[in-house]
């Protein structure tokens, strides 16, 4: 069974998306705007986010990107970023999650004792998952404004696992 935080974030990804048809945004604007977060759209233009994820030579493309930052915004004391987004392929329903772990209430996405988890899994069959990647490490992810970028060797249950993201948030 997959971890909670995967199991609390998908239903309120597709309510938010359903609801704000672009809900969420990293912080960045350059020109003033308020980008938003994923409980407060905010005024950011409203242009749906997009990504393309690499693990170990196999690729996904989501067209849709719900980001929350800050403690406030992931409703927790512990995730200052939180992602997701779904697509299917291959008759498979696949969610993406990036988290960004920093537990000593500084609200950060990078620096020394932040930790990044990287999901990727198959929703369409938890008990026998065609893909069921849990991944970890304390490198390889860059948060800028409304983009993310991974790119690295992640830990997934014991196992080396290479990954590369360019995400775009919905803004």
């Amino acid at each position: 069974m997959r971890n909670s935080r995967a199991a609390l974030l998908a239903p309120l990804a597709l309510a938010a998306l359903a609801l704000t048809g672009c809900a969420g945004a990293a912080p960045g604007g350059t020109n003033g705007e308020n980008p938003g977060t994923a409980q407060n759209p905010g005024s950011g233009g409203g242009t749906k986010g997009h990504a393309t994820v690499t693990v170990d030579g196999q690729s996904w493309e989501y067209d849709s990107f719900l980001c929350a930052v800050g403690y406030e915004s992931t409703d927790s004391e512990e995730y200052s970023f939180s992602a997701t987004s779904f697509t299917t392929k291959d008759g498979e329903k696949m969610q993406f999650l990036i988290d960004v772990i920093d537990e000593s209430g500084q609200n950060r996405v990078s620096g020394d004792g932040v930790e990044y988890r990287i999901e990727l899994f198959d929703t369409s069959n938890y008990e026998d998952p065609a893909v069921d990647i849990n991944a970890f490490g304390t490198t390889g992810v860059v948060i800028s404004g409304e983009s993310v970028k991974i790119s690295g060797t992640f830990d997934n249950r014991g196992e080396s696992v290479s990954i590369e993201a360019d995400v775009v948030c919905n803004h």
